[in-house]
Parts: structure tokens; C-alpha cells; sequence
């Protein structure tokens, strides 16, 4: 830190780097299950390690602030209940969290020395409890004007994340045995008698004891190889827009604390409540998955905020991120999208993460085309998914060039949308083309679900909708002779679909492709 900065005012950004690729770096369910609870809410933790060190070397100090109340310690962590303005106006507060949003927290310091010693106690807390995350810091004096500074510490934030490496511990030297995965030496045996990592050994040190260690073995339908997964991500749309717009104005600190703890609290109720309704669903139509002998069938790996990370059977997934968004939908002011990633148990489970957030950034990136947006540019619900058969997945784009197009031309269709229960930005129609239920709709008809009245035509048999899928990458002659041999067996609904609208194609093989990644006839 600068050193024009120890005998002053500063506001100080945190961000721990690299936490999901941290968690998901193993493919031991005890090891990623045991990496969640060691970063939750791992910043707060450790300024409230650092503030009870420093009540052992001094001793807290009780103060009384300007309206008389006691009770304000010199160092303020509990930013969801404390007096936003207790810093600005008791002067024996030496440190204070404004506010925690995005996964970053916002510290105003009375000294920039005070800054300095918990700078330095938050980088050893993180090496000690986690061996190998990095802490991001950024710091700049503090003004009266709250608008400024927080202008100036993001885009300081912005650069010191373009430029700082990401350290990594010393790998094994020849002479050491390795981690298989990782890589990194082995340091220590456990009670089970495996040597481990040291990074392997606090992942499975903090896995909690009412934890099953074989949560994902659980999960699946089938045992063996065919045993299948899914991992997927959500993440909110446009929050930092949200942000301008509810702070558009307020120049001052005590005003803009206020209202960016509302921000952050409600972003985080919501989403919250959102998931905590998208897993009674869960467990609501989980029984419908056979033999999975009543075990649970998905597990929260990390939910920060607008950050949603779970892994599941395979089976729910798609049911689980739609009722998600719908239910997101509801509340009206906040929208997000989600990726999906489908593999095998045996694929890295590091691999199938990247694949989840490659396929929720290719969900962003067609909700912010122009011709997505509602009015006042507002971003809606998608969804996008992907099945592992290849670590090359993770960069998405260039797999989908090499192994899902034809003639020069796509022949998936995805990303879907989510439609809103109220249109208030006239999206809905204007993406009525992408709506997934024309993907429920198909996928209802290729797994031949029983009842279904409305399809209007028999549905297809399972072998005729293999040869479909496989006949749909070799191009549209191969196809229309596919099609016509259909009708001929009493399938002309399909023919007739295509020939209204060519792109029915592609949603037929995003459909074909999952029919067996999910529940039969889930829902309409």
C-alpha cells in the first residue's frame, strides 16, 4: 500500500479469486463438498478472525456515538444489523464493512496502517485455511463523495485483476509422489489411511459430519458407467446496471451505505428464496426418477448472492434451472440465466463447471442481443445446456463449430427462454421463436409420453426418433428423405412441422439429444 495512504481515510475492495475452479478442481464429492463450506462467506469470517486477535493483543474498547447509544465496537463486521453510519459519525471506529454484493467486500478504514495489518492477516487466513486461493485488494482514499469512490475502487479492482497473477503452491518436485489430479505433492495422511495433498487434507477437514461422502454416487440413476450427472450455474442478469440505477444520484456515504445494504440484502433474499423453493421442487418430483432408492438427489455447492452453483442428478436439472427462472421471473425485478453441463460421473467434475458457466455466459450472450431485450433494455431468462463427451466442451463456441454444424450452418438451436408469468417489457412475444416450451413441447413427443391428447399425432417411436437425431447432422437432403420415410410410417406431423419452418430441425435435435438427461414428460 502507498505510503501516502497509512494516516488516512481509505475504503478497501476484497475479492477472493478463483473459488469455483478452486472447489471443483477435485473430483472426490468429500473434497468439493468440503471446498463450499470452506469459502462461504470465507472474507467476513476472516475479518471477524482478524478483529478477535486484535480484542486478545488490546483489549475492545466500548465507545458512545454521537446520539448517545453504547455498545459500538472499534471494529464493526456485522454489516446486515450495525448503524450504517456509525463510521462517519464516531471517529473511534476503526474499521467498518459497508456492505457485501457480487462476492466483494467493502471496508471503510479509519487508517490506512489499520488497512495494512488486515491486508496482510487476510492473505495468511486464506493461505492457512485454503493452501491455494488468491485475495484481490483494492484500496483508495476516502472522499465525501461515496459516487466517486466507488467509481475509483472498481475500476482500480478492474486492474489489478487484468495484472496479478494467479500464485499457485509449488507443484511436486520428481522425487515426490503427486495428487493424480492436481498434481500438487502429498503432504499428509488421513485417518483412512491415504496420503493426501495439503489442500486435498483441509477440503476434507471442513467436510461437514452429517455429510454422506458418497453424496454424488447417491445421485445417480444407474451405477457404473452410464451413471449420469449434471452441474449447473445460474447467474443474474444486469446487477451492475441495477446498481447504477438505484444509486443514480446519491453522491453521499451515509445515504448511499444505506441503500446499497438494501440492494445487496434484497438481491440475496431473493435469489434465496428462489432456491429455496427450486429445491422443494426438486424433492417434489424426484421420486418421479427411478431407482434412485430414496437418496437426495442434488446438493447446494454454493449460492452467494445472484451466484448459483448445484450439482444433481442428471435428470432434474433442466426441470430444476426452468422452475428457477420462472420463479425469478415472478418477482419481477430480477432475472437470470443458467448453464447446464450433463456428463458421465467419471468426467472431471472441474471440466463439467467450465462447461455449466460456458453455456450460461452463451445464455447472456443472445438475452443481451438487441432483438432479446424488452423495453428499457431489459435482459430475460435463458437457459443454454451441453452434454459432456469431450473436455474440449469448456470452449464452447469452437465445439459447437466443429461438432454441431452442417453445410455451414447450426443444427441446435438453443439457448431457450424463460418467459416472464407478466410481460411488462414485451419480451414474450418477441421471444416467442426461442421459448422452451417448443423444446418441452418435442421432447414430450420423442418420449412417447402417454395421455398427451394435445401433441395431436402418435408419438414417435423410441427407435424412429434415434434415427432421427442421427440423420439430422448429415444435412437437409438426408433429412427430407428421413422425413419422408416417416410420414410414410404414419409420422407426417413431422414433415409438415418442417416444412413450415425449417429451424423445427434444430430444436428437434436439442430435444433428441436429452431425451434420456431428463424426466419423462415433466411437465407441458
Amino acid at each position: 500500500m502507498k505510503e501516502e495512504l497509512m494516516n488516512q481515510q481509505v475504503l478497501a475492495m476484497y475479492d477472493v479469486r478463483g473459488i469455483q475452479s478452486y472447489i471443483f478442481k477435485s473430483n472426490a464429492a468429500k473434497e468439493i463438498v468440503g471446498a463450499s463450506a470452506l469459502v462461504e462467506k470465507i472474507i467476513t469470517n476472516g475479518l471477524r478472525e482478524y478483529v478477535q486477535a486484535q480484542k486478545k493483543n488490546e483489549g475492545d474498547k466500548e465507545i458512545v456515538d454521537t446520539e448517545g447509544a453504547t455498545g459500538i465496537s472499534r471494529y464493526m463486521t456485522d454489516w446486515k444489523n450495525d448503524d450504517p453510519a456509525a463510521f462517519l459519525k464516531n471517529p473511534e471506529v476503526e474499521m467498518q464493512i459497508m456492505f457485501i454484493g457480487g462476492g466483494n467486500a467493502y471496508v471503510l478504514f479509519r487508517h490506512g496502517s489499520e488497512c495494512k495489518k488486515v491486508n496482510h492477516f487476510l492473505a495468511k487466513y486464506l493461505l492457512d485455511r485454503t493452501y491455494s486461493l488468491n485475495l484481490a485488494v483494492a484500496v483508495v482514499p476516502k472522499t465525501d463523495s461515496y459516487e466517486n469512490d466507488y467509481g475509483a475502487i472498481n475500476d482500480k479492482m478492474r486492474e489489478i485483476k487484468a495484472s496479478m497473477p494467479l500464485n499457485m503452491p509449488m507443484g511436486a518436485l520428481p522425487f515426490m509422489a503427486a495428487d493424480s489430479i492436481t498434481g500438487a505433492p502429498l503432504t499428509r495422511k488421513e485417518r483412512d489411511g491415504n496420503y493426501y495433498s495439503t489442500e486435498a487434507g483441509l477440503k476434507r477437514a471442513a467436510f461437514p459430519e452429517q455429510e454422506d461422502e458418497k453424496i454424488f454416487d447417491n445421485m445417480v440413476t444407474e451405477k457404473g458407467n452410464s451413471s449420469t450427472l449434471a452441474v449447473f450455474h445460474i447467474d443474474g442478469n444486469s446487477m451492475g446496471n441495477k446498481i447504477r440505477e438505484t444509486m443514480n444520484g446519491i453522491k453521499g456515504y451515509e445515504d448511499a451505505i444505506s441503500k446499497m445494504r438494501e440492494l445487496s440484502l434484497n438481491i440475496s433474499r431473493q435469489f434465496r428464496a428462489a432456491v429455496d423453493e427450486m429445491k422443494a421442487y426438486m424433492d417434489s418430483i424426484a421420486p418421479r426418477i427411478k431407482d434412485t432408492k430414496g437418496h437426495k438427489l442434488y446438493r447446494e455447492i454454493i449460492v452467494a448472492g445472484d451466484d448459483i452453483t448445484f450439482v444433481c442428478n442428471a435428470k432434474l436439472a433442466i426441470p430444476a434451472v426452468k422452475f428457477f427462472l420462472e420463479n425469478i421471473g415472478k418477482k419481477g425485478e430480477f432475472s437470470a440465466c443458467g448453464g447446464i453441463a450433463f456428463f458421465n460421473s467419471h468426467f472431471p467434475f472441474s471440466d463439467a463447471y467450465q462447461v455449466a458457466e460456458a453455456c450460461c455466459e452463451s445464455a447472456k450472450k443472445r438475452a443481451k442481443q438487441a432483438e432479446c431485450k424488452g423495453d428499457n433494455d431489459k435482459i430475460g431468462n435463458f437457459l443454454d445446456y451441453q452434454i459432456c463427451t469431450n473436455i474440449r466442451a469448456s470452449e464452447l463456441e469452437a465445439y459447437r463449430d466443429r461438432h454441431y454444424t452442417v453445410e455451414g450452418k447450426t443444427f441446435i438451436f438453443r439457448p431457450y427462454y424463460v418467459p416472464f408469468e407478466k410481460d411488462d417489457w414485451n419480451m414474450n412475444e418477441k421471444n416467442d421463436c426461442y421459448n422452451i416450451s417448443r423444446l418441452i413441447y418435442w421432447l414430450r413427443y420423442f418420449t412417447q409420453e402417454e395421455d398427451a391428447e394435445d401433441l395431436a399425432d402418435t408419438s414417435i417411436a423410441r427407435s424412429k426418433a434415434k434415427s432421427l437425431r442421427d440423420t439430422i447432422p448429415m444435412g437437409e437432403t438426408e433429412l427430407k428423405s428421413e422425413l419422408s420415410f416417416l410420414k410414410s410410417r404414419g409420422y407426417g406431423k413431422l414433415k409438415a412441422e418442417y416444412e413450415k419452418d425449417v429451424r423445427t430441425a434444430a430444436i428437434w435435435y436439442d430435444a433428441l439429444e436429452i431425451m434420456d438427461w431428463t424426466i419423462k414428460g415433466e411437465e407441458e
